[in-house]
């Protein structure tokens, strides 16, 4: 048996719900632009949760708050691997190394509920939940970026009114022009004194399709831009653009264009995906206005880009993308140029 659909029409908070009242084991897949999550359950209560916006595995939580360092570590996934991953790390741990195990499963639930209360947030995408016995091997999750299911799982229901809760305090936080909420509670991420405008609601904003292999990167531009009041269409592949565009023309809608310069080509090869991608769009749509973005210089890229008659500009690198002042430095050029 299965609950398949859409966010669209059936929300996060529903979804919790309707897991928690059926007491129900299995495993919720969702995904939205590029992104893609996943929420174990174990009798109607979460167990694990994992995104690929929060790619950081067990041991790199555990040495972050500094419960482990290093060297532990490296000697734990050692064993690890030596014993065929018939135990998980975290029962190793506290076998093996005498790590208190009551400070894992707090970490390990910190986690869960940071990373589905992110959820909250994908208002659009599709769900499908199998319902299924929960008997899981070690090996079946050595992979997992966490590598841990909570002995003692979290109630959907109080997560879905937390999580509603959170949200609400988020978007409160972004249209005062605070971006301190979106940020890990971590030392390298400080800064919290950005302002971006919040746009009147009456003002018309022309679609944007933004094109950027790496997640993160994508969703706190889109992210932001939404919050400026454009209609984001955000993509992590070529071939999906080419695909959002051409449904867009057809539509009448003529987006501006920004793609990520560093991205793969379609064929997999090559570096400069995000140069083979604006001339595919040259070629087969007319008068369509593109930015390309990149991380780092390149006076070659930016003269192919400017020979076609598009812009080039310079963006925040990974582990700035998220300091408050970088981002919002950032999007006010952009959409300078957008303009």
């Amino acid at each position: 048996m299965s609950l398949v659909g859409n966010l669209e029409d059936l929300d996060l908070g529903e979804i919790l719900q309707i897991v928690s009242l059926s007491k129900k084991s299995g495993t919720l897949v969702l995904q939205s632009q590029g992104r893609e999550a996943a929420i174990v359950f174990r009798s109607g209560q979460v167990v694990r949760a994992s995104s690929s916006m929060f790619p950081q595995n067990l041991g790199e939580l555990l040495t972050r708050h500094s419960i482990i360092d290093s060297s532990i570590l490296r000697k734990a996934l050692a064993l690890q691997e030596s014993e065929g991953f018939l135990e998980r790390l975290g029962a190793i741990l506290v076998k093996h190394f005498d790590v208190n195990q009551e400070m894992i499963e707090e970490v390990v639930r910190t986690q869960v509920e940071k990373v589905v209360f992110s959820l909250f947030e994908w208002t659009s995408g599709s769900f499908d939940f199998q319902f299924q016995d929960l008997v899981e091997t070690v090996y079946d999750t050595k992979m997992d970026p966490l590598q841990f299911m909570l002995n003692q799982g979290l109630n959907p229901q109080l997560l879905a009114m937390e999580g509603v809760q959170a949200m609400e305090e988020r978007l409160k936080a972004i249209c005062r022009g605070d971006f301190s909420d979106d940020i890990d509670n971590d030392d390298d991420y400080t800064e919290s004194d950005s302002s971006i405008a919040v746009p009147q609601k009456n003002q018309a904003k022309k679609p944007l399709v933004i094109v950027d292999d790496d997640g993160p990167t994508l969703q706190a531009v889109a992210d932001a831009l939404e919050v400026l009041g454009y209609v984001v269409h955000a993509m992590n592949r070529s071939e999906d653009t080419l695909v959002k565009v051409d449904s867009l023309f057809k539509e009448g809608e003529y987006p501006t264009i920004l793609i990520d310069l560093i991205m793969p080509k379609m064929d997999g090869s090559g570096v400069l995906g995000g140069i083979e991608l604006m001339e595919l769009l040259n070629n087969n749509f007319k008068n369509l206005r593109m930015i390309v973005m990149s991380d780092y210089p390149n006076a070659d890229a930016e003269t192919r880009v400017c020979e076609q008659g598009h812009l080039f500009i310079l963006k925040p690198r990974r582990a700035e993308i998220r300091k408050p002042r970088m981002l919002s430095d950032f999007i006010e050029r952009l959409q300078a140029e957008i303009r």
